[in-house]
């Protein structure tokens, strides 16, 4: 069963905690979600694994009332959010699990702090804009079209963006639940988000994390080509990529047994004495 996390940026996260004990696996979702988007996944995973999730500043059931502008123009302070609540509930050794946007901000924490002890990044990329020979996906114009339609037509944005990052048209109902679930955030929040996100560049900093990190990247993924996770991993001392038989930037809601398979292989692995 879950119960509500106690401790104020617990709380103002919505922090949910599942189980006790050591092996504690934090979830974190990407940009345009809340914690709610691991539900598929958890259900594959160890069920006796202690799991905690939270959601970003302005998102899921987060108080965005306590949302800072200075604080949150970088991912810098996505990232204190997730070293404070691992320091108010004093987790220790736990592992990372972030999806998108996410992973990056599990890699600025674990700079941070010694209670992250592994990190699992799905689908992320350490700079979204092309740079010379670096492929990232996206040109700076294409960027600012997405935040000024996010600004003048959001759910327009949304129901265009939507289908297209999940991709799976097969199962269109995967797609509208992105649409909705786009549609609970703050827009103004999310996209200050989507600027930080999508103009952040941590091509530098992958040297430095020495940690056992595990690179999980769809077949197809609109948003994060395969060259972007392929220089993540190699940049990372202790990089692995592995590709997934998925489609999609959400293969954890497209393709959770696979994801789940990856994420249980690789942390048993990382456990093993």
């Amino acid at each position: 069963m879950y119960r509500s996390a106690v401790g104020s940026a617990a709380e103002f996260h919505a922090a949910t905690l599942r189980g006790e004990g050591p092996g504690l696996r934090v979830l974190l979702h990407g940009f345009g979600t809340d914690q709610s988007i691991w539900d598929s996944l958890l259900e594959r995973c160890d069920p006796a694994a202690p799991v905690l999730r939270f959601d970003h500043m302005g998102s899921g059931r987060s108080r965005a009332e306590r949302y800072e502008p200075g604080r949150y123009a970088s991912l810098d302070g996505y990232a204190q959010d997730l070293v404070d609540i691992l320091d108010e509930l004093d987790v220790r050794d736990c592992a990372v699990v972030g999806h998108s946007v996410s992973g990056m901000i599990s890699l600025l924490a674990a700079e941070r702090t010694d209670r992250i002890s592994r990190l699992v990044m799905i689908a992320s990329s350490p700079r979204y804009l092309n740079d010379g020979d670096y492929v990232g996906g996206f040109e700076v114009s294409e960027i600012e079209d997405l935040l000024r339609q996010m600004e003048l037509d959001f759910q327009g944005w949304a129901r265009a963006l939507a289908p297209a990052a999940m991709a799976n048209a097969q199962r269109p109902e995967l797609g509208e639940d992105l649409v909705y679930s786009f549609s609970r955030s703050n827009p103004e929040i999310l996209r200050q988000f989507a600027r930080a996100t999508f103009f952040t560049d941590v091509r530098h900093r992958l040297a430095d994390c020495t940690l056992p990190v595990l690179v999980l990247q769809p077949e197809a993924d609109v948003i994060v080509p395969r060259e972007a996770a392929a220089y993540l991993a190699a940049g990372l001392p202790n990089g692995r990529l592995q590709v997934l038989p998925a489609q999609g930037h959400y293969p954890h809601v497209s393709a959770p047994d696979v994801v789940a398979a990856a994420i249980e292989a690789f942390l048993s692995e990382a456990e093993a004495p």
